[in-house]
């Protein structure tokens, strides 16, 4: 699985890893590969384990509505959700994010085509 540098000494995370694993967590993720077999079970439920037990914590503290809501994302564009959601896939999973932001693109390609001159002016003067 490849790693996306964000900033200098920044792994790339979604917001849900940032809010219940910890930089000793990947640490011990990054090792795993490295331990012999029966120790790379152990490990990796363990971390697993920790990662659950933290979810847990950070969706049922009380008041924790508010504090989810915060961090929720503002309304975007759909292609801008799925382009963030993509930065995080691999594989089959990316392709199919690929073509459905393909897809996308073309229907607002058609839709623009479609559109009469008048509105198209409007459009472009924004």
């Amino acid at each position: 699985m490849e790693t996306d540098i964000m900033n200098e000494g920044q792994i790339s995370q979604t917001l849900l890893d940032q809010m219940v694993s910890s930089d000793r967590g990947q640490m011990i993720k990054a090792a795993i590969p490295y331990l012999p077999p029966k120790g790379q079970q152990i490990f990796s439920v363990y971390e697993k384990a920790v990662e659950f037990l933290n979810t847990v914590s950070v969706f049922g503290k009380a008041g924790s509505g508010a504090d989810m809501c915060a961090m929720s994302m503002p309304a975007q564009d759909p292609v801008d959700v799925i382009n963030d959601i993509r930065s995080f896939c691999y594989g089959p999973s990316r392709d199919k994010l690929n073509q459905i932001v393909n897809m996308m693109a073309m229907v607002q390609m058609l839709r623009l085509m479609n559109q009469p001159a008048d509105e198209r002016k409007e459009d472009s003067n924004e």
